[in-house]
């Protein structure tokens, strides 16, 4: 489980000491605390709102004699619980990891081994809560932790005892959709442990191509295509068809058990571990025989190397265009010795460069990219949406569109490509006319479906793949995929509008202006009617700058362009958290609640849970993108293209990649803003990068084991 940075309402349950929150679900909350032996336990309480109710408790009791009755290696044992006090809670042991939701979400997908040591331990984490009489019913990525040494299945919430009386109500569907068995919606009562093993196959497919088996727009449609269509397996790794098919079939009868699955995963571990073996001992052979022609040479020029300390090159494999490693010498500061895990990489994958055509001429300014479905999507200037192969880069389909004004909009459903691009009438900005230009086109083919001009609307966003624009005082809805039309309502507000480059929310969030124009409120919105959900006050001195998932304000002062400090505040407490800077600083982006921001060529964090200053690192750039985090890496696109990448808990320099040979000289430029500037794309070790001339590339990021090449030391804040 992720450490979070939440503040905690609790100070002491039972007798562990409650030290911060790590999240929250529909039942509860989940808190890190602390034994007094210092422990560390997650600790489940239900919400107040909720204790009172009649049947929660029950439910509640019932989760935890369930999780108490499974003890394996894969899921987190129960070790302390209180059902009948004031505040009923659960302890477990405490995992350190993310969830498989955040990984894929943060980092890309799995490679195919990585997918296998996932079912293995899945499986036996199954076959533990088989034995254990028990049917989890929820098994989903979210509920999965990825610990160092293996998956943890949590949260039996909704799990139940094989054959007992479900506290359900007839007919009440209890899970989530999208990794849901057939029998699940038909008659959810009657769910054995068959719907855990099409969990895990829907899991799988998740973690291998970041989309589900039957994915669509909406849970009635996820539910038709789980009971009468085929699962949509596409960029699924041919070597995990053997085990995925069988646990996607639509009787319950024909899926095989958790145990049948491990006899399956284990002999293809044996196979390949004799091959390993085999493998390995015939490359020692081949190192014993080069150490003994090379032991003479070796001794003759060590003293020189110790003395000298020069930096030596070799290719990473992959030809010209991997990038270069570094060697150790003893002029160079060495990291504390690690093992160094293997790089995650897309199987298939090769470095590339590619160029996406464009309508600007030159096509100076940097192509906005994410990785979505199993394929790499990008938009900007001059390019409505293109559509590339991660693995290769190349351009499947492309759309041109206007060459100036703001990058368009951009959304994605399985059914359809959306884009949209702001027009006020002149093209210059200065416009009283403003309308929004709409395209949609087929995702796989690129064909266009539908063009519509939206007069009126001023401001444009997205969210849970829905247009949503501002308009005569007013915030209209519309299906992106038909452009009809949902509904009209929340007068008097304006859409939020999150920072460039911002991933694809769930949530849309609204404010208010006072004459002046200064937001003064901030709310949130349903998506089903625009009915307002909460609303909170905000300085009009401060530039709201985001509003989290979690709903937490984030506001600069006075503006993140020329930031003296920044505030959080909780939209339901009203609590606050704030950081002041030292000096003007321009922010660069968010991150949890790691704040980046850069002064000079110099790049800060600063945690505002902790309200303190985390690390300063100077670089030899002046112009900085918006933070892309992945693992113990925080990645940034330089003012010419440059991709850094710093240690993201001490700021220390880790490597840099210059990108493809541009037409833009800097020397004889002002660097553009940062707005300008578009994160790199992280998938594992593999960097997906934008440059100038509409050029992407692609990278194996370097061994974060070796010294980095830094000009300076980062300054680190003393904890």
């Amino acid at each position: 489980m992720a450490a979070g940075t939440g503040e905690t309402r609790l100070t002491v349950l039972g007798h562990y000491q409650v030290a911060e929150l790590l999240g929250a679900g529909g039942m509860g909350e989940v808190y890190l605390a602390h034994s007094p032996s210092g422990r560390a336990v997650a600790v489940k309480v239900i919400r107040e709102d909720l204790a009172a109710k009649p049947g929660f408790r029950e439910r509640f009791a019932r989760e935890v004699q369930a999780a108490r009755q499974v003890s394996g290696a894969f899921t987190a044992p129960v070790l302390d619980a209180d059902t009948t006090g004031p505040t009923p809670w659960m302890a477990t042991q405490y995992v350190e990891g993310p969830t498989l939701a955040d990984v894929v979400n943060d980092r890309g997908t799995l490679p195919a081994d990585e997918v296998w040591r996932l079912a293995s331990g899945l499986c036996e984490a199954l076959r533990d809560i088989h034995r254990a009489g028990l049917v989890h019913r929820d098994l989903k990525p979210g509920n999965i932790l990825l610990a160092e040494d293996g998956p943890r299945v949590i949260d039996f919430g909704i799990s139940r005892v094989v054959d007992a009386t479900a506290l359900t109500q007839s007919g009440q569907i209890l899970g989530t959709p999208l990794f849901m068995a057939p029998e699940q919606f038909r008659t959810p009562r009657d769910a054995g442990p068959a719907a855990d093993v099409f969990a895990l196959g829907s899991v799988l497919v998740y973690a291998a191509t970041g989309h589900g088996p039957f994915d669509a727009d909406t849970p009635y449609a996820i539910a038709w295509n789980a009971v009468h269509e085929d699962p949509d397996l596409t960029g699924l790794p041919e070597s995990l068809r053997p085990v995925v098919e069988p646990c996607l079939r639509k009787d319950p009868a024909e899926r095989p058990a958790p145990e049948t699955l491990l006899t399956l995963l284990s002999s293809r571990r044996e196979r390949r571990a004799h091959r390993t073996s085999a493998r390995e001992a015939a490359l020692a052979r081949t190192r014993r025989a080069r150490l003994r022609r090379g032991a003479l040479a070796a001794g003759a020029v060590a003293g020189a190397a110790l003395i000298v300390g020069v930096w030596t090159w070799w290719p990473d494999g992959g030809g010209d265009e991997s990038p270069r490693k570094p060697l150790a010498t003893a002029g160079a500061a060495r990291p504390t010795p690690t093992t160094t895990p293997a790089p995650v990489r897309l199987p298939g994958w090769k470095p590339w460069t590619k160029q996406v055509r464009t309508t600007m001429d030159p096509p100076d300014r940097m192509l906005n990219c994410r990785y979505q479905f199993s394929a790499l999507w990008c938009t900007g200037n001059g390019v409505l949406a293109a559509r590339l192969d991660p693995l290769t880069g190349e351009v499947l389909w492309q759309r041109e569109g206007p060459d100036r004004g703001p990058a368009p909009l951009f959304e994605l459903t399985r059914s359809a490509t959306f884009a949209a691009v702001y027009d006020d009438g002149t093209g210059t900005g200065t416009g009283t006319n403003p309308s929004h230009k709409i395209w949609t086109f087929d995702p796989a083919t690129g064909d266009p479906l539908l063009e519509r001009v939206l007069p009126g609307t001023e401001t444009c966003g997205t969210a849970a793949q829905t247009l949503f624009c501002t308009h005569d005082g007013k915030i209209s809805a519309w299906d992106a995929g038909s452009m009809t039309r949902m509904w009209t309502a929340a007068s008097g507000w304006e859409l939020f509008l999150p920072p460039a480059g911002s991933p694809p929310g769930s949530r849309v969030h609204v404010v208010r202006r006072d004459p002046d124009q200064r937001v003064v409120e901030v709310g949130e919105i349903t998506q089903g009617d625009g009915t307002l959900l909460w609303n909170r006050s905000v300085s009009p001195d401060t530039d709201v700058v985001t509003i989290s998932e979690k709903g937490y304000v984030y506001a600069a002062s006075p503006a993140r362009q020329d930031m003296t400090g920044l505030t959080r505040t909780d939209r339901r407490t009203g609590a606050e958290k704030s950081v002041e800077l030292g000096a003007s600083e321009e922010l660069l982006g968010i991150v949890g609640d790691v704040f980046y921001t850069h002064r000079g060529g110099v790049i800060s964090a600063y945690d505002i849970a902790a309200e303190r200053l985390l690390w300063s690192s100077p670089t030899l750039h002046e112009g900085f993108s918006a933070p892309a985090v992945a693992g113990d890496r925080v990645h940034f696109t330089a003012e010419d293209g440059t991709v850094i990448a710093l240690n993201r808990h001490d700021g220390v320099a880790l490597w840099e990649r210059r990108p493809p040979k541009s037409t833009i000289d800097f020397s004889q430029s002002d660097p553009p803003p940062s707005s300008q500037l578009r994160a790199p794309v992280i998938m594992g070790d593999v960097i997906i990068a934008p440059a100038y001339d509409s050029r992407i590339h692609s990278f194996l990021a370097p061994d974060p084991a070796t010294p980095p090449r830094s000009k300076g030391p980062s300054t680190t804040a003393a904890r």
